[in-house]
């Protein structure tokens, strides 16, 4: 460690000094707030680019998450399958209502 101490031949250079290194201190802590607010505030998002995969990361959580799931072959043919008759319900839903409708205006 080097010696970085200064001589100072009167107490004006040594209250200046005082000065100027209680203001490089307030500007260091106020650079660690900042760090530490940005670690706080991006914690999650570079704790899942350190995990994750690479063809995972930037997509977001929920992304993430349906994008594991659907790798999966079993999972990916069964939510398909739940899809279609999701889909074919609803449709059948709307063909019925039409048709109700239909009669009402005949």
């Amino acid at each position: 460690m080097t010696n970085n101490a200064k001589k100072f031949k009167n107490l004006q250079a040594l209250e200046y000094e005082i000065r100027r290194l209680k203001t490089h201190s307030k500007a260091l802590e106020k650079q660690f707030d900042d760090n530490i607010s940005q670690i706080q505030e991006n914690y999650i998002p570079m704790f899942l680019n350190s995990v994750l995969p690479k063809q995972y990361r930037f997509k977001g959580i929920p992304a993430t998450v349906l994008s594991f799931f659907l790798d999966n072959e079993r999972f990916r043919n069964t939510f398909i399958g739940l899809s279609e008759e999701v889909i074919d319900r609803i449709s059948d839903g709307i063909d019925y209502l039409s048709e109700k409708l239909r009669k009402k205006q005949d």
